[in-house]
């Protein structure tokens, strides 16, 4: 990771995976530039699909995204430090990963196990209000 400070509107791409033993996985994958995002749901192969965004709801990402903390969450946790801002949110161990791309080029991951960070619900319910559908493992 650089040294260089991101900002939220320099984000570009988000691609966030949840994955459990036996629970298959689920990634949303959010394309801020062409406004498009994709879903996979390994549990369930026919819930997979790819809609276009409008402006407006780009829009609303972008605006809610800093409510997320989320790059906080890549640089705490790239720093090892991460598993000590979270809390531990599943009844069940689930692997989580978020990756983050930026105009310049540049990509931040974060990721964990069953140790969420603190935004992470409200994380979820920004991806659940886009998706139109729930990001939790069945």
């Amino acid at each position: 990771m650089s040294e260089k400070k991101h900002d939220y509107k320099d984000i570009v791409f988000i691609e966030t995976e949840l994955s459990g033993y036996r629970r298959g996985s689920l990634r949303a994958a959010i394309d801020l530039t062409s406004g498009r995002i994709s879903w996979t749901d390994t549990h369930m192969w026919n819930n997979d699909f790819v809609r276009a965004l409008s402006p407006a709801v780009v829009e609303h990402i972008r605006s809610d995204l800093p409510a997320t903390e989320l790059l906080s969450w890549a640089t705490d946790y790239a720093k090892g430090i991460g598993h000590l801002m979270g809390s531990m949110t599943a009844s069940f161990p689930q692997d989580w990963s978020v990756e983050i791309r930026f105009s310049d080029g540049e990509i931040l991951k974060a990721c964990g196990v069953s140790n969420f960070p603190k935004q992470w619900s409200r994380y979820r319910q920004l991806i659940e209000e886009v998706a139109k559908t729930s990001f939790r493992l069945r």
